[in-house]
């Protein structure tokens, strides 16, 4: 009886250190399998990530290389004609000078002297006005100008007036050399009124009513 629980004890002892290595080399192969997965996953993120990295510093490259190409020299070779003397065809405008920029604008100031000399030849100084007072011109003025100021239907009339009842050349007014200003009647079938007055000749004064067939005007004067 003390034969046989030995050899049972002995044989127990013996599977259980069966079991023990089998599940000894069970967990070795379970965790060589993990860590060459782990090794595996890891190597895929950091291929990953070095290849993102390489095509980012190539992009940089390229762009820093691009920069440097687009800052070559109008005379570098380039495949556009216009670009340097050995591209061959039309060359392109050239850069204005600082002289060609002179003799622009030395050319521009005697335009503008030029065009001043003319209007000072034509200007006539302003020495007084008439306003119409009444009818479908009220409000307009004519300025006056030392001479002859002719009033009429005229459209060479220095005043010109609307109204059926004014001749084409209706009247005159003078201002001479003495600063003197004088309505003159010019033949007309109407006649011309100073402050309601029908006259042929009469010195004028600021602020006279003028009455030129129907049409009342202010006379203004510059002095």
């Amino acid at each position: 009886m003390f034969v046989v629980d030995f050899f049972k004890g002995l044989l127990r002892s013996r599977v259980e250190g069966v079991e023990i290595g089998v599940k000894g080399r069970i967990q070795g192969y379970q965790t060589k399998a993990q860590s060459r997965a782990s090794s595996k996953f890891n190597g895929a993120i950091d291929g990953g990530v070095n290849k993102a990295k390489g095509a980012a510093k190539g992009a940089a490259t390229g762009a820093a290389k691009g920069g440097q190409k687009k800052a070559k020299p109008e005379g570098s070779k380039m495949g556009f004609p216009w670009f340097g003397k050995k591209g061959g065809g039309n060359q392109g405008p050239a850069a204005p000078s600082a002289r060609d920029g002179d003799e622009a604008e030395a050319e521009a100031k005697t335009q503008a002297i030029n065009i001043g000399q003319f209007e000072d030849a034509n200007f006539q100084a302003c020495v007084g006005w008439v306003v119409v007072m009444n009818g479908v011109q009220k409000g307009r003025d004519f300025r006056l100008v030392a001479g002859r100021n002719r009033i009429g239907t005229d459209a060479d009339m220095e005043v010109v007036l609307t109204d059926p009842y004014v001749s084409s050349h209706h009247a005159t007014i003078v201002y001479d050399n003495e600063g003197v200003y004088r309505l003159s009647d010019a033949g007309s079938t109407n006649g011309s009124r100073v402050n309601g007055k029908k006259v042929e000749q009469a010195q004028i004064v600021d602020n006279d009513s003028l009455t030129i067939g129907h049409t009342d005007l202010r006379f203004k004067a510059m002095d």
